[in-house]
């Protein structure tokens, strides 16, 4: 039966523009609308319901005002134009892995296999539809009504970030990056993640079942804490209004304030270490908050202490757990601890850290100094869907992997995967051993550039190209796999010529306010192109008809205030420069200035997204082109037999 959801995307059109994202987002957050018991809307009312509620469609969304409903308060009708049937983009029986999603006035788009798709009308097999936050049709033959298995590996320059679904509809978010205040393109996974929920799904909060710190280095939680340091209906930061997570996870070893004096003593600020395990491991919430408290024995330190604080106090009924498996279970036999052990279809197993029991708790063995010990004690799941495995690996280090491949023994098959997430960024810190074990059909490398650690390193890239899994397509002579992708060479931006900068309602001396402009090319060399305002553009695009005559409105309207303004700020010598800062390397930052006068700025940011789904069959991984209109699309069988 198809799943519907609550959404009036005609109602929120009519609303008119809205002043920013969270404004959208309150807005939604207030819709309600009826369940009534018949097609008459002077029927009894069974239930309201809120913008985001998921129904049921016995007949799908149709084309009718009325649209039959059934719903935990009961079965009834309700308007269809509050109503959108949700779908996924299907695959054609010849390998067709894109569909076209025509728009209303001219173009198409092609979207991906997988893709979620809003159906909010049907007429025989022509579908009005929204998907990825645009509008328009789309051949109804094309779509599903169930979810692949996706992954997200987002471009957060230096540092982690991957952003999973089940087909079942639950979210983990696994690291994200460092904070956008130190980010050089100024986003990280909390970008990402709020588009997909606010613009892709059109909800008005971001919910996560899972949010996941991999380890305690700030690469890697960063953006995950601007994510949950989100202030209801803060405006100025991302457009949900709302971040609700129903658990956290992380990997144990954490930062401490040192002690003097015990025994075994504290190293490194990762506490107690007797030279051979590292003994105090954080756990459950309700050690969580007692390591939180000021003046307390046992207390978290520095950033890593302020964000598990943070996810405690701001997501007071979220569970929190410590990931890992024990080394005796694993010479025994044991069974992999899971996430999510009810996940209809999917299995997350945790493959580390791996901890022994030292005096009746839990601990780590020392892999060396502090970066090696927080890097190499990374949590690692391996996703199974059908055939398929995907393998996320955090920052482990050749001393964590000769650990790993020590502790399994003959069941290190396990990291044996479909598709990997290099360790570490591509550092050069790595096993060979243990890449051949990995044997990847696919390696995704989270990698970022201008902060000092030039990550991946060459022999990295080949590394996981040579010990990869080959399939080669003989008849048509090209290579399969091994594939390697690179979030860092994914990411491309455009950079435009400043031509002048127009500033409107500027206080005057005397009080008032006046509208003027900044010259960073000669009067003579700002062409008409150049003149209509953001405002005409899209007044422009919105009516195609008149554009002519708006561009030609938009020429004469700015010609001569530009003329006047160049012969004012000639005879003043005016001149402007751009202040601005430049995080450098990780953790500091540059600052400077340039002049506005023949200054060029970033455009558009294409992100280096790479996607990966699976049906549990056929693997697809898939990064969109740099123009932005369609997808380079690779494919490959899953290899690893239904679960067990």
């Amino acid at each position: 039966m198809p799943t519907g959801w609550v959404r009036a995307w005609d109602e929120e059109h009519a609303q008119g523009g809205f002043e920013s994202g969270s404004a959208r987002s309150r807005w939604r957050r207030q819709f309600r609308t009826s369940l009534h018991e018949s097609e008459d809307p002077s029927s009894a009312v069974l239930a309201e319901l809120g913008w985001g509620d998921e129904v049921r469609l016995p007949a799908g969304i149709g084309g009718d005002e009325w649209t039959a409903v059934e719903a935990d308060e009961g079965e009834g009708f309700m308007r269809r134009d509050h109503l959108v049937e949700v779908a996924w983009v299907d695959r054609t029986e010849d390998g067709g892995f894109t569909a076209s999603l025509h728009f209303h006035h001219e173009g198409e788009v092609d979207l991906l296999w997988g893709d979620l798709v809003q159906v909010l009308h049907r007429s025989g097999d022509t579908c009005r539809v929204r998907a990825r936050g645009l509008w328009g049709t789309m051949d109804g033959r094309r779509l599903r009504p169930t979810a692949l298995l996706e992954l997200y590996f987002i471009d957060v320059g230096q540092g982690d970030g991957v952003l999973l679904r089940t087909p079942s509809g639950r979210h983990m978010l696994l690291d994200g990056g460092i904070a956008r205040s130190v980010q050089m393109t100024g986003k990280n996974a909390a970008d990402f993640v709020d588009w997909k929920f606010h613009r892709d799904y059109g909800d008005y909060r971001v919910k996560l079942d899972a949010l996941v710190a991999s380890h305690c280095d700030y690469d890697h939680y960063g953006g995950l804490w601007d994510l949950i340091r989100l202030e209801p209906d803060d405006d100025d930061e991302l457009d949900c209004a709302e971040v609700e997570v129903v658990e956290f996870f992380h990997a144990g070893l954490s930062r401490w304030k040192d002690r003097d004096g015990v025994d075994p003593p504290h190293r490194d600020g990762l506490g107690p270490n007797d030279g051979i395990w590292i003994r105090r491991l954080l756990g459950d919430r309700s050690d969580a908050e007692a390591s939180v408290v000021h003046g307390a024995e046992e207390a978290l330190q520095g950033y890593w202490g302020w964000f598990v604080d943070d996810v405690l106090t701001r997501h007071p009924e979220a569970g929190v757990q410590r990931l890992g498996v024990d080394a005796d279970t694993l010479t025994a036999g044991g069974t992999f601890p899971r996430v999510w052990p009810d996940e209809p279809g999917v299995d997350i197993h945790v493959l580390a850290p791996i901890t022994r029991m030292v005096e009746g708790a839990p601990a780590l063995l020392d892999l060396g100094d502090r970066g090696q010990n927080t890097n190499g004690h990374s949590i690692c799941l391996r996703v199974d869907h059908g055939a398929a495995r995907i393998l996320l690996t955090g920052d482990l280090n050749k001393a964590s992997q000769d650990w790993i491949m020590d502790a399994y023994g003959d069941r290190i098959a396990a990291f044996n995967c479909d598709v990997a997430k290099a360790c570490h960024h591509g550092s050069g810190d790595i096993s060979i051993a243990f890449l051949e074990r990995i044997n990847a059909a696919a390696t995704v490398i989270s990698s970022g550039d201008a902060e000092g650690y030039a990550h991946p390193r060459p022999e990295v890239v080949a590394a996981s190209a040579v010990t990869g899994f080959v399939t080669v397509d003989r008849e048509a002579d090209r290579l399969i796999t091994p594939l390697v992708y690179m979030t860092e060479i994914e990411r491309s931006v455009e950079v435009g010529e400043v031509s002048h900068i127009t500033i409107t309602r500027y206080p005057d001396s005397d009080g008032g306010e006046d509208d003027g402009a900044l010259f960073a090319l000669p009067r003579h060399e700002i062409a008409d192109g150049a003149l209509p305002t953001w405002h005409d553009r899209q007044r422009m695009r919105e009516e195609p008809e008149e554009a002519d005559r708006i561009e030609e409105e938009a020429e004469d309207r700015e010609a001569g205030h530009l003329d006047r303004m160049d012969a004012l700020q000639r005879a003043a010598r005016t001149r402007a420069e751009y202040h601005y800062r430049s995080p450098h390397r990780l953790f500091s930052t540059r600052y400077g200035n340039q002049s506005v006068w023949r200054s060029r700025i970033m455009t558009r940011t294409h992100y280096g997204l790479v996607n990966v789904r699976t049906d549990g069959e056929t693997v697809m991984c898939a990064t969109m082109r740099e123009s932005g209109s369609g997808w380079t699309v690779h494919t490959f069988p899953a290899r690893f037999g239904p679960r067990s």
